[in-house]
């Protein structure tokens, strides 16, 4: 899930997506972070997560195209940077290295312009290039979700509706929803706060249950730094974590 909560932290500079993307205007941002989390997801053991990723994100007219390079140190794996459970592999000690790349491509269904209403339509898929089985889920998976946000003056509310396929696995394939709101202290500063929510993916296993507060502050028109907090609720997501980015 950490993938979800990175993009609704960016969610508010990415509304800017459709209102500030004008139809034959060409974009390219670039963005990296650190991220950390840590829970025992329901067993004896603790894990821990350091993830630092580099994901790079192409706007033309009404396409925006997204590409997410990350790089994990993972100790006592138990679920994958996703939240998909790992079974039937040893991962205890720590793992580093390459994790699964994501790649989208998203179109922009409204840009605001009539009722104030972004919405995006967008296809992902997750490649299996983990260096370790302990850093990625080794499978193939594709999602499809809506992403969308209106702002009421200085107050924003976003949110995400998507699915699931999990690829060749005996995972079920989920159904998965987000939402937000975020406000403005000032010309640079955002302050907000997001639930996520994702469906079990086997009878035994809980959903993925997190809230998390953020604060954007915008350093210039070229630079953004993004902090954020995250708790679970759930025995699939960590007790906490932070970063960033």
């Amino acid at each position: 899930m950490k993938h979800k909560r990175i993009l609704l932290a960016l969610l508010l500079s990415g509304s800017a997506l459709a209102a500030g993307t004008d139809a034959g205007t060409n974009k390219l941002s670039v963005t990296t972070g650190l991220d950390y989390s840590t829970g025992d997801y329901g067993t004896s053991t603790t894990s821990e997560m350091w993830y630092v990723p580099i994901a790079a994100k192409y706007e033309t007219g009404r396409m925006t195209y997204k590409m997410t390079i990350p790089y994990l140190r993972v100790t006592n794996a138990v679920v994958s940077p996703d939240g998909d459970p790992i079974q039937g592999i040893d991962c205890s000690g720590t793992e580093t290295g390459l994790g699964d790349i994501t790649a989208s491509a998203g179109y922009n269904l409204l840009d605001g312009s009539a009722n104030g209403l972004l919405l995006d339509a967008v296809a992902k898929v997750k490649m299996p290039t983990a260096e370790s089985k302990c850093l990625g889920n080794n499978k193939t998976d594709y999602a499809l979700q809506f992403d969308a946000a209106r702002s009421f003056g200085a107050v924003t509310a976003f949110g995400t509706a998507g699915w699931k396929d999990m690829g060749d696995s005996d995972l079920r394939n989920p159904f998965y929803a987000s939402l937000g709101i975020g406000t403005k202290l000032g010309p640079a500063t955002t302050v907000g706060a997001a639930y996520d929510w994702r469906a079990r993916l086997r009878s035994s296993n809980d959903p993925i249950r997190e809230a998390s507060l953020f604060l954007s502050q915008k350093l210039s028109a070229q630079w953004k730094l993004q902090m954020y907090g995250v708790k679970g609720f759930s025995n699939n997501s960590p007790d906490w974590g932070g970063g960033m980015m």
